[in-house]
């Protein structure tokens, strides 16, 4: 009987394609310095794999909203102590003003300073980090406040949004990262009036006993400002918690990144030293198998019949 030449061709041209295949998997893991670079290479170890790579992705996003939230609330408390030092300004002058000895032209005089700090103080409620207005909550699209001198407070609320937002470190936890603009320098009682610590209303109190000469609104004013002093005081000591909060969710961020980089790579590293050598062997098998082939008799079916 005669045997299937082809088939034994055939049989050749699977083995051969297949250590191909193999040399090609072994280099790219070479090129990579990857064990797995398709789910056929390890199908066990994909699962953990994929779910390492998804943690990953995670935390890097969790670390990457924390610098930008981290950006916001520097930029924020950063305004917060310019404020500071302009109320502790304001305070100098109104006591300058309620001296028994100034005349009304230096108090009208020390009033137009007043009004400057005032706007200074709308200025820093209007502060801005990446085109977003820090302190207009969840409408970070415009400013919160407009100075207006005609006002009780000298100032005009523009928006009343809240600040709702919240960020995520790294273990899941959720905290709030800002105050409004409202809350910091608007304070009001539940009936909208302003409350005792506002600060517009205290800075602007004082510009107008100080432009009308009224002494005993120039002291009233400077309780007032005691009191919006304090009140700033609290908001500046909520923004440095923040910063202590997101300083700490960043480290453990760079912990869990760590942790899931180390994973991923002791999942995924090829073994260079064993991979090169897997590569010589597999190389050495296809020359092989091209020797032998070339070495087989090449008798076809015409010269099985013409033997006799």
């Amino acid at each position: 009987m005669i045997q299937g030449i082809g088939s034994i061709s055939q049989e050749f041209l699977a083995n051969l394609q297949n250590l191909n295949q193999e040399m090609q998997a072994t280099q790219e893991q070479l090129t990579t310095g990857r064990s797995i670079n398709q789910p056929s290479d390890n199908p066990g170890e994909l699962g953990d794999v994929l779910q390492l790579e998804s943690d990953l992705g995670n935390i890097n996003q969790v670390s990457q909203n924390l610098s930008q939230v981290t950006g916001q609330v520097n930029t924020a408390e950063s305004a917060l102590e310019s404020a500071t030092t302009l109320l502790e300004q304001v305070s100098t002058l109104g006591e300058q003003g309620a001296e028994s000895t100034m005349t009304a032209s230096q108090r009208s005089a020390l009033s137009q300073q007043v009004e400057q700090s005032l706007q200074q103080l709308v200025s820093l409620s209007q502060t801005q980090y990446d085109g977003e207005y820090v302190f207009s909550g969840d409408d970070a699209t415009q400013p919160s406040y407009q100075l207006d001198l005609s006002s009780p407070t000298g100032v005009d609320q523009l928006i009343t949004a809240p600040s709702t937002g919240l960020i995520q470190d790294a273990t899941g936890t959720t905290f709030a990262v800002s105050q409004t603009a409202q809350q910091i320098f608007d304070d009001q009682n539940p009936d909208g009036t302003p409350a005792a610590d506002n600060i517009f209303a205290a800075v602007n109190n004082l510009r107008v006993a100080l432009a009308n000469n009224d002494q005993t609104g120039i002291n009233n004013a400077l309780s007032s400002l005691q009191l919006a002093q304090n009140h700033l005081s609290e908001s500046l000591q909520f923004y440095g918690g923040v910063q202590d909060q997101l300083s700490n969710a960043s480290s453990v961020a760079q912990k869990f990144q760590l942790q899931y980089q180390t994973a991923l790579s002791q999942d995924t590293s090829t073994n260079e030293a064993t991979e090169a050598v897997d590569l010589t062997q597999e190389q050495t098998s296809i020359q092989a198998a091209l020797q032998s082939e070339a070495s087989l008799p090449k008798t076809s079916l015409f010269d099985l019949i013409t033997q006799d």
